[in-house]
């Protein structure tokens, strides 16, 4: 499926240019949802918008901009998978934490890291909404997809720096 991309209509120049191109950018004007099922609106997220070729501006981009200097799709696409898990490993990092800081207050957590066995119970209970789990656990990503009941964030990688607490 393809979808235009939103055309900047002249070389941007700065970076208040960037953010103000990026702050237009809405649901069904100009963005569209290339979804195959169902009909997702689609957002602006931190690791979504992506510069494609070259630009120079006047300062550095934010964070939540990424660049890639070529016009290439299958290296844009690449760059956007790279730039999703690392946001992946981010939160789930930032919900790691959380857990440890609820469990140090004495409190029952709202996160559990748990073993694929205790994650399997959970799943079948229906006491979990979303997992983050690494691409190696293949049998319990290819159940929870087919089933759809969970929200799956697959974890690619086997850099330890970069994995956390995934890594192991």
């Amino acid at each position: 499926k393809r979808a235009l991309c939103k055309s900047t209509g002249g070389p941007l120049k700065t970076v208040k240019e960037v953010e103000r191109f990026v702050a237009e950018l809405k649901p069904d004007a100009p963005l569209k949802s290339v979804a195959f099922g169902g009909n997702a609106p689609p957002t602006v997220t931190d690791y979504n918008v992506i510069l494609a070729g070259a630009f120079k501006l006047d300062a550095p981009l934010p964070a939540s901009v990424g660049h890639v200097n070529t016009t290439s799709c299958t290296e844009i696409y690449q760059y956007f998978l790279d730039r999703k898990n690392g946001h992946l490993i981010a939160e789930a990092n930032k919900l790691i934490a959380q857990m440890l800081a609820d469990v140090g207050k004495g409190l029952t957590p709202l996160v559990c890291a748990s073993s694929t066995k205790e994650a399997a119970v959970a799943y079948k209970s229906a006491l979990m909404k979303r997992v983050f789990v690494h691409e190696s656990m293949g049998k319990f990503i290819s159940k929870a997809a087919e089933d759809g009941q969970v929200e799956l964030c697959v974890i690619k990688g086997d850099d330890a720096t970069k994995m956390g607490a995934f890594a192991e």
